[in-house]
């Protein structure tokens, strides 16, 4: 991902600089921590590199390509192929099973239909809730939930990961289990762009951004 010059301007009652001159770049198989106070723009820096955002200003390259956000089709294939994306609410459908959660990416992506089975089961194999498969979301626990949705969010196999304050809901325990399995993931290859309030957490990524009132205030590695 390079993002250059990104600005984003929301115009309410009065104006609101979002994001301030952001310019970053962030390489294949990072595992990076977005910090800051609430309103620092950093949910709003990570729905820009998810393309569920434009920039008012500014140019944003993923993979070596400008994005164009003129092509709503092409942003959506992307979107879907290539990025997973993970939230602090699970966002889980409540009539559907573990299984059927799992599957949606597969089934907008148009998956082999022949396939599509045997790759939710290698997820749920490693989130370690194979035994979940056929249980509902209000069976599990908040910790369960939030594996399944990590699982439907790297079953299309993405080339990046981004999670905004995926254990704000959860207690530290099951937290430590789910950066756990962030961890795992970034060793396997996947870039690993994290939200979070958590510092302990933060400091065992690779790289913390600091955000504050719209700008990147630091970058430790």
């Amino acid at each position: 991902i390079e993002l250059k010059d990104i600005k984003k301007i929301y115009k309410k009652q009065e104006t609101m600089n979002a994001l301030d001159d952001i310019s970053i770049e962030i390489e294949r198989g990072e595992f990076i921590c977005i910090v800051g106070k609430s309103g620092s723009g950093k949910s709003t820096l990570l729905n820009i590199m998810g393309m569920l955002d434009k920039p008012t200003k500014g140019s944003y390259y993923f993979q070596g390509q400008k994005i164009d956000y003129k092509k709503i089709n092409d942003l959506s294939e992307r979107r879907n192929k290539d990025i997973g994306f993970v939230v602090q609410n699970f966002a889980l459908l409540p009539d559907y099973t573990v299984t059927e959660n799992i599957q949606i990416p597969l089934d907008i992506a148009k998956y082999p239909r022949s396939d599509r089975k045997k790759r939710v089961e290698e997820v749920l194999d490693s989130m370690e809730m194979a035994t979940f498969a056929k249980k509902f979301p209000h069976e599990l626990s908040g910790g369960q939930q939030q594996r399944v949705a990590i699982a439907r969010a790297m079953v299309n196999k993405p080339k990046i990961l981004l999670a905004d304050e995926p254990t704000g809901a959860l207690d530290s325990k099951t937290a430590a289990v789910i950066w756990a399995c962030f961890e795992k993931i970034n060793q396997e290859g996947t870039t690993v762009i994290i939200v979070t309030h958590e510092l302990e957490f933060a400091k065992r990524c690779h790289r913390i951004i600091e955000m504050e009132d719209g700008k990147i205030k630091s970058t430790n590695n």
